[in-house]
């Protein structure tokens, strides 16, 4: 029993959280979410359609989804969490979940609050480690510069980035060296 109220709570719970029909930004739609957010680690994401499955930790967000905390949004057509068992945890609610790793799939763009756009056909965030691994043609792109690889791992924590190339496609980088203040 206290399973299937565990589930039951976490299901209300995201519905709460997360679960909201996905909608073209108004001004007084991103304020509000930029309240939601807060200065804490929380993610809101917001889809057409969630699914929960207790047995796999898994949820899955379908359709419009978009996903943000306080320093980066991501867009994509499905998004897949896994969160870590609780049985460990002397909790046995929603609030002791905590996320493994997330999967972005399909047209998926993260916006960084640097101002860096990131794309690629899958991206996956590795909660623990604060690393983002991005496949499936990815590329990076600050300003006007732009990186491009077989696979880009970003390195939050430590704000760098790995660019890995293959035979079939090397590492591309175009760069726009800004001119020296002064005039040359």
């Amino acid at each position: 029993m206290k399973g299937a109220l565990s589930a039951v709570g976490l299901v209300v719970g995201l519905s709460v959280v997360f679960l909201t029909a996905f909608q073209n930004d108004s001004i007084a739609q991103i304020r509000e979410e930029a309240q939601e957010i807060s200065k804490e680690d929380r993610i809101v994401i917001k889809s057409d359609t969630l699914e929960v499955d207790q047995q796999k930790r898994l949820i899955v967000f379908e359709g419009k989804v978009r996903a943000r905390r306080r320093d980066m949004t991501v867009d994509c057509q499905k998004m897949l969490v896994y969160y870590l068992d609780s049985s460990a945890s002397t909790e046995s609610n929603v609030e002791s979940r905590q996320i493994d790793k997330i999967i972005a799939l399909g047209n998926v763009t993260v916006n960084r609050s640097d101002g860096s756009v990131a794309r690629a056909g899958k991206a996956v965030f590795f909660q623990a480690e604060e690393k983002i691994v991005l496949t499936e043609d990815p590329s990076v792109q600050q300003g006007r510069d732009i990186v491009e690889g077989e696979k880009i791992i970003i390195l939050l924590k430590e704000e760098r980035s790995i660019v890995e190339g293959s035979k079939g496609k090397p590492v591309r980088a175009t760069l726009f060296p800004k001119e020296e203040e002064g005039g040359q």
